[in-house]
């Protein structure tokens, strides 16, 4: 069995795009969106040679990739530091913080990494005050 143009393209877009889930680079994605332009455009019977398709898909792979790369990692790679609405909040310690190391808070309704930003201990029970976020991580002192 031969397969057509149509299908390789699809094939190859397909793969691309799964290639991308296990990437997470942002960089086969638009690749394997190429690869489906051309898969489109040899259906829609507007490419009908393989240099048309070569063509399609290298504008539409590095035209897509120069316009939306910088946007989509800086949309799914955001530091922590851009959430600032837990700034200042208090939280209870539900995990013993040693003195500079790290231990859990408790902060609207769930359990919170936190490091002590101070050198004594912070026992648990105790009220904390958030004045930094690293991640997933919160950057605590005593009240």
């Amino acid at each position: 069995m031969e397969l057509s143009n149509l299908e390789i393209w699809a094939i190859v877009g397909v793969l691309l795009l799964v290639a991308e889930l296990v990437a997470t680079s942002f960089f086969f994605m638009f690749f394997g969106l190429g690869a489906l332009a051309a898969a489109l455009l040899t259906y829609l019977d507007v490419t009908p040679d393989l240099l048309s398709q070569l063509i399609a898909f290298s504008v539409v792979s590095v035209g897509s990739m120069l316009l939306f790369r910088r946007q989509f990692k800086e949309m799914f790679f955001r530091k922590g530091e851009e959430y600032h609405e837990m700034l200042n909040e208090r939280a209870k310690v539900s995990q013993d913080i040693p003195a500079k190391g790290e231990g859990k808070v408790f902060y609207r309704g769930a359990d919170w990494i936190a490091e002590n930003l101070h050198m004594e201990a912070i026992p648990k029970g105790e009220q904390v005050i958030i004045r930094k976020i690293d991640g997933i991580r919160l950057m605590v002192e005593p009240e």
